[in-house]
């Protein structure tokens, strides 16, 4: 696993060759991007299983489209917006079926075989899953995006397709209600 994304001049090499056909090209850029698309998948959806069925797809839609792809955006800009709508979809699945995982996988990202790191990846996304746990998909998005990721206002409205003023208003109201439960937590231990 790669843990600091390559420069922009040599991903853009990678991709014109993966548009060619060059299979090599297309793993490189997998390899080195996989781990971002899984955290985010994993933040929104808390679920091993399902943050890598995105993850999976993700990387499928980018293969097909990757020809499309235009070099005036961020690539993970473009990456994230996929794994988004994805996640999107899942969501949206789940509350069809009326599927709610109360679990989380123990088995992370493949390349991650460190022990304190899944620990901590495990705790991170339980106190997120209790935290965020009832906010709108939307919310949860932008909250995500923004706080976790850290990504600017203008990428996540890039990524969501709303408007900067509505990414921060979402975030707005996702902080404070994420406040609020983790003030009753200090107070009673319960989320």
């Amino acid at each position: 696993m790669n843990s600091k994304i390559i420069a922009e001049e040599e991903l853009f090499r990678l991709i014109k060759n993966a548009v060619e056909g060059d299979l090599s090209a297309f793993e490189a850029i997998l390899k080195n991007h996989q781990y971002y698309a899984y955290t985010v998948a994993f933040r929104v959806l808390t679920n091993d299983d399902d943050a890598k069925d995105v993850v999976q797809e993700s990387f499928v839609r980018i293969w097909k489209h990757l020809g499309s792809y235009n070099k005036k955006v961020k690539f993970t800009t473009w990456m994230y917006k996929i794994v988004i709508n994805l996640c999107y979809d899942k969501l949206r699945a789940r509350k069809t079926e009326n599927e709610r995982r109360e679990t989380i996988g123990d088995d992370f990202v493949s390349g991650l075989d460190n022990p304190e790191k899944q620990l901590t990846n495990k705790e991170q996304a339980e106190i997120i899953k209790h935290v965020s746990n009832g906010l709108p998909e939307k919310q949860r998005m932008v909250f995500v995006l923004r706080d976790l990721e850290e990504l600017t206002t203008d990428e996540v409205s890039q990524i969501m397709d709303i408007s900067a003023e509505s990414v921060k208003t979402n975030l707005s109201i996702a902080r404070k209600t994420i406040r609020t439960k983790l003030i009753k937590w200090r107070v009673t231990n319960e989320l």
